[in-house]
């Protein structure tokens, strides 16, 4: 299939919010990171990188290496795909909201996530929304 970051990122984050709101934490927690994850690779890929088609990967071996991470890894390699105004425009933070997340906590027990766990990263799973939201909104703009 296809990569489609944009729809993933949408389907994970309201996959996330429907087990938030039924107090689901784990697996919330879970699709927050990869909606996050999903923004930022399509961040990457429309800004930072040259993209191979027929491969639908990064033409680059070395970007291969550090694109291919999950989004607790995935953030510390972000802001240095990106560079000239678009530095700028779409740096995130280099404190990591997802240091304490990681794709294998899908095998913990669910009493380890807490609602205030969850929130922060629900909250930045909703900037990266929103990072990917106004670059959409540029590519319009005449």
């Amino acid at each position: 299939m296809k990569t489609d970051f944009v729809d993933a990122q949408q389907r994970h984050w309201q996959d996330a919010e429907l087990l938030f709101n039924q107090q689901r934490w784990a697996n919330a927690d879970h699709l927050y990171g990869f909606s996050a994850e999903c923004g930022l690779k399509e961040l990457i890929k429309k800004t930072g990188i040259k993209w191979n088609a027929g491969s639908d990967q990064p033409e680059n071996k070395n970007e291969k290496h550090r694109f291919f991470k999950h989004i607790n890894g995935l953030w510390a390699e972000y802001n240095s795909f990106i560079d000239g105004k678009l530095a700028t425009q779409y740096v995130i933070p280099s404190e990591n909201p997802f240091s304490n997340w990681d794709a294998s906590d899908r095998y913990a027990n669910e009493n380890e996530f807490t609602q205030e766990r969850v929130q922060q990263h629900q909250k930045a799973a909703k900037s990266i929304q929103k990072l990917v939201k106004d670059y959409q909104l540029s590519q319009e703009k005449p």
